[in-house]
């Protein structure tokens, strides 16, 4: 058996005297021989506090002296360790260590590694949550650090035929590799996360699934080739209605059915205007929302006869989709998709079973701002942007809903103040004035709870809004108290830099001052990816 070159990917920047002890206690559990070399790689982000995580940092990048003095100052730290390794078992082999900087911690690992040789790669608690970018991009052996201290097999070691590794192999002339092949023990299936992530983008066993091919015009039912994209969950395996245009006219009695008489067991929330039911179309094998308008006043009508206009045009990924309407009588209903995973709102309440983790955060964020720049750039404003209104599948894709008091730009700007306490811009409140931007001040209240974990609800010290808690923090850059507890050490500290940032922006006071939607969702797409260089051109 050759030598290993076994790697371990540290997160430099929240390393500390207890995370040492714990790697020390890893890396003794190792079974290593002679002549095996173990690099110690700790990455860091290019953008870094040079004051320690607990300090407020200046809202300017950190000069390249800066970054080389906090370089310095892990090395330092990692040669202590390092000594303190060599004087044990550890000396019958090659021990060394690196810090390498960059934008995006795993894209600075991924390269060392190639660079090292890495047949054996093992990813620290700061670094694991990556673990499938390492998979994608790596050829080797991939463990992770558990929470006890033990160490989990992510990919076992590559099988080899001499000294070339099968995953690195080309086809010839003899045939080609199969993917069982590459990755011993795991079946093209197995390398997704799980079977329904097969599902999610083939289809039941491979094929594409026929629930909800179909598109209604009236009562005309037309096909539609292209569906939306994510149109299963992979979780639940609900089915997005695969349509351009679908606007049907319900009958009472086929919703009556579709609900089982609004049976208690189906509602699912109550709204200013009406009672909220699932239900299911057994003739299209679809799931259902109803919203059951209430009978009441001209005000009522109103909206309800603008939400069926403005809705049945409104087609986006991010959107939810309005399938048709009933007007027959005195009922009022309308019938949406379902989204199987509830309210934003819900998965933010400090009652929530299991908070949402930073990347979900990030995804939710990014997808419902593709849903409002679609909206603008079809001249509607939302004007009750908050996370009640943003619903969410079980793989964290969002949709925007409840346009009940959308309005299409082109009516008058000035009309009655509708809305949500909270999220009203300051020029809305006081003048009654709707603008796009309007829309992008509420956002920015959706993302300081996105980055905080409170609701505009919560009590707040010396009886602040929520804006008036945020917004002198998000001009401080005073991360430690801006940042949800529950995601405390599990957070992207680059990603929450900028994304601070474009909070502070989108709650100008100046309505001019704020980003439009497509700026904010090329910003968003910036930070998810990475890129530090991108989101600094914007901000």
């Amino acid at each position: 058996m050759g030598c290993e070159s076994i790697v371990v990917v540290l997160d430099a920047s929240s390393l500390r005297d207890r995370s040492w002890k714990e790697i020390r206690e890893v890396l003794h559990g190792l079974l290593l021989n002679p002549g095996d070399k173990l690099t110690l790689l700790g990455v860091l982000h290019s953008v870094i506090n040079p004051l320690g995580y607990k300090s407020k940092v200046n809202s300017n990048l950190i000069n390249p002296r800066i970054l080389e003095e906090e370089i310095a100052r892990k090395k330092q730290q990692f040669y202590e360790n390092l000594e303190l390794l060599r004087q044990t078992t550890l000396d019958k082999i090659q021990l060394e260590f690196q810090i390498q900087a960059g934008p995006s911690r795993k894209v600075v690992a991924v390269e060392a590694a190639k660079n090292l040789g890495a047949t054996w790669i093992i990813l620290d608690r700061g670094m694991k949550k990556d673990k499938r970018y390492f998979l994608k991009n790596l050829s080797c052996r991939i463990s992770k650090i558990r929470s006890n201290n033990n160490i989990d097999e992510v990919r076992g070691p590559i099988a080899t035929v001499g000294n070339e590794s099968l995953l690195n192999k080309s086809p010839d002339s003899n045939g080609q590799v199969s993917y069982d092949e590459m990755i011993p023990g795991e079946s093209w299936e197995e390398h997704y996360s799980s079977p329904k992530d097969v599902i999610s983008k083939y289809g039941q066993k491979g094929e594409e699934s026929t629930e909800g091919d179909i598109a209604l015009k009236g009562s005309q039912i037309e096909e539609e080739e292209t569906p939306l994209p994510n149109s299963i969950c992979s979780v639940c395996k609900n089915v997005r209605p695969r349509v351009a245009y679908w606007h049907k006219d319900f009958t009472y009695a086929e919703i009556y059915e579709a609900t089982q008489g609004f049976s208690s067991k189906n509602f699912l929330s109550e709204g200013g205007f009406g009672h909220v039911f699932s239900g299911h179309l057994n003739k299209y094998g679809l799931k259902i929302a109803v919203k059951q308008h209430k009978a009441a006043s001209l005000q009522g009508e109103k909206e309800f006869k603008s939400e069926v206009e403005v809705l049945s045009k409104a087609r986006h990924e991010n959107l939810v989709m309005l399938l048709g309407s009933c007007s027959e009588g005195s009922h009022r209903m309308l019938v949406y998709e379902y989204v199987c995973n509830g309210s934003l709102d819900r998965h933010l309440s400090k009652d929530a079973t299991k908070p949402l983790t930073w990347e979900k955060r990030i995804k939710i964020a990014l997808g419902a701002a593709k849903g409002l720049e679609y909206l603008h750039s079809h001249n509607i404003i939302h004007r009750d942007m908050r996370p009640s209104n943003i619903l969410i599948t079980h793989d964290y894709e969002s949709l925007l809903g409840d346009f009940g008091l959308a309005k299409a730009q082109q009516d008058s700007l000035e009309d009655n103040i509708v809305g949500t306490l909270g999220y009203l811009a300051p020029e809305y409140a006081e003048t009654g004035k709707v603008s796009t931007k309007t829309d992008v001040y509420s956002f920015g209240v959706v993302l300081l709870q996105l980055i905080s974990g409170l609701r505009t609800t919560d009590k707040i010290p010396h009886g602040k809004s929520l804006v008036g808690w945020g917004r002198p923090l998000l001009k401080d850059k005073n991360y430690p108290d801006l940042i949800d507890r529950r995601i405390i050490d599990s957070h992207d500290f680059l990603q929450l830099f900028w994304l601070v940032r474009l909070t502070e922006t989108c709650l100008c006071h100046d309505p001019s001052k704020r980003f439009t939607m497509k700026k904010v969702v090329d910003i968003l797409n910036s930070i998810k990816d990475g890129n530090a260089t991108c989101v600094g051109d914007f901000l």
